[in-house]
């Protein structure tokens, strides 16, 4: 409907995809399936609304690529809208309310009650594993390259399952504040802050690179020390080294040194420095600059790297922060084309 229209230089005309281009999922290299779930978010809530305002901004952004003329022509594609799952989270967000409330009462730990809530929780985000994953199978079968767009950090792990049962050999390069290794915090299975906890049970998923650390419990920190697959370069020691005089290019150099050959990007927002996503669940001060992300990415696919799939998790609900994430969007298209 839209390709004969299409005019890169002119004002979008496409509002219901993003960046405004003309292509359907069938078209595209790359489909992003927006995935508006937050139910086990412990901050501030609002990256439910993400999907929406990444969609929203990105029709202001300039589809221009000095470096990679004619990018657009490539195609990305929204996937379809999951309007269930938004009914889904009103019954969860139900049910955690009530289950934090029960934990709050003498620890929790003699009320029934708690685990059919708990049941109940883990049913619903289960719910959503499958959706994201039946999703991004069929994308992936059609050879589509294939991101999903959060929702909270844990909307991720339905992909990230899903690229399991194609690829043996999985290599996980993380860009977060957060370790997320917790093993089912609050007692939630899919707790946001248990998603690298869970995608490392994955038996294909070989190795787990971390870049921005610079908030994590005692637990995670010990379970980092305790497995030589998992590498953490922890935000203190990055920013340390550059004040020291290391240059960034060093440091990503060691990095990527570090990865295997095919390559799942997972970038929540918490791990660029607050001014970019300030609406973020959880901000922390600190964290990677715009370029330095997008640099650190470069890097990995010009060193030979394959990105097999990739997740922008918990934008806030704000235009600012909608922006952001839009950018960071195209431009990771761009990298990965």
């Amino acid at each position: 409907m839209y390709m004969n229209l299409f005019d890169p230089n002119s004002a979008s005309i496409n509002p219901n995809n993003l960046f405004g281009l003309p292509h359907t999922a069938e078209e595209a290299m790359l489909v992003v399936i927006p995935v508006p779930w937050e139910a086990t978010a412990t901050g501030r809530t609002g990256t439910a609304n993400a999907p929406k305002q990444v969609l929203m901004a990105s029709q202001q952004v300039d589809i221009f690529d000095r470096n990679r003329r004619k990018l657009w022509e490539k195609g990305l594609s929204f996937d379809e809208f999951p309007t269930q799952l938004i009914t889904l989270q009103v019954e969860a967000m139900k049910c955690i309310k009530n289950y934090r409330l029960l934990a709050m009462q003498d620890g929790g730990q003699a009320n029934p009650q708690m685990a059919v809530l708990k049941k109940a929780i883990d049913e619903c985000c289960e719910q959503v594993n499958y959706w994201v994953k039946r999703r991004a199978k069929n994308w992936l079968d059609a050879g589509k390259a294939v991101a999903t767009l959060g929702g909270d950090h844990s909307t991720c792990y339905g992909l990230v399952h899903a690229l399991a049962e194609k690829y043996d050999n999985i290599s996980v390069l993380q860009i977060d504040a957060h370790a997320d290794l917790r093993a089912a915090y609050e007692g939630l299975t899919y707790s946001h802050a248990s998603i690298m906890y869970n995608i490392m049970n994955l038996p294909q998923v070989k190795s787990l690179t971390a870049v921005g650390v610079r908030d994590l419990c005692e637990e995670e920190y010990d379970y980092i020390e305790s497995h030589p697959e998992i590498t953490c370069h922890y935000d203190q020691e990055i920013q340390d080294n550059i004040c020291s005089g290391t240059s960034w290019k060093s440091i990503v150099d060691t990095i990527v040194e570090g990865l295997g050959d095919h390559v799942y990007l997972s970038l929540d927002a918490d791990g660029l420095t607050p001014a970019l996503c300030p609406n973020t669940g959880t901000p922390v001060p600190g964290g990677l600059d715009y370029e330095q992300v997008l640099y650190l990415i470069k890097a990995t696919t010009v060193a030979g790297k394959k990105i097999i799939g990739f997740d922008i998790s918990e934008c806030g609900n704000d235009a600012w922060d909608g922006n952001v994430a839009a950018r960071l969007l195209w431009r990771i298209f761009g990298l990965i084309s």
